[in-house]
């Protein structure tokens, strides 16, 4: 008697993790379609929103005409290259001479990256509102104290060639090469 209850004890163990297995790896081999992955959920790390609210205010000084704004932002020795005439650096002055003639529209920047090089930060995004006027930039921003400042832009067509980059309407001036 008591091996026969012994004998349905285990074979209640031995059904019920039988059971227990066949539902875990059933689905695993399952003939079904996968499901489709849950939706990607875009996150913003701590040096994307420093950026974005850096590159925010420096848009809305550009939309201003905000100069003295615009002077504190950029570095002494900042330049613009411009695409279409990367070998001619557009010089500090002469950008800021540009964009208070030439006010441009939009701003907005989204599909930011930034890449962290300790004082210097490689900022890239699209900006612009409209996708076949929009611009592709490439930020270098260097640390100042606790602060940034813009030292070098780099910007150029996302969409269609024929599109002002705010500040590179300015005639090039007489700039020694560093190197």
């Amino acid at each position: 008697m008591k091996a026969l209850k012994s004998l349905a004890v285990a074979s209640s163990v031995a059904i019920a993790t039988g059971v227990l297995v066949a539902g875990f790896v059933a689905p695993a081999y399952s003939a079904d379609a996968p499901s489709a992955p849950p939706g990607r959920i875009p996150t913003v790390t701590r040096l994307v929103k420093l950026f974005l609210d850096r590159e925010e205010m420096l848009s809305a000084a550009m939309r201003a005409g905000d100069m003295a704004s615009l002077e504190r932002t950029l570095t002494d020795d900042f330049e613009l290259r411009a695409g279409a005439r990367a070998a001619t650096p557009i010089a500090r002055a002469d950008f800021l001479r540009d964009v208070a003639c030439n006010l441009p529209a939009s701003g907005a920047a989204n599909q930011m990256a930034v890449h962290d090089l300790g004082s210097i930060a490689i900022v890239s995004f699209m900006q612009g509102d409209d996708v076949k006027r929009a611009i592709f930039v490439v930020d270098v921003w260097r640390q100042s104290g606790t602060d940034w400042k813009l030292a070098i832009r780099y910007a150029g067509p996302a969409g269609a060639p024929d599109f002002p980059i705010p500040g590179a309407g300015a005639l090039p001036s007489e700039i020694p090469k560093k190197y």
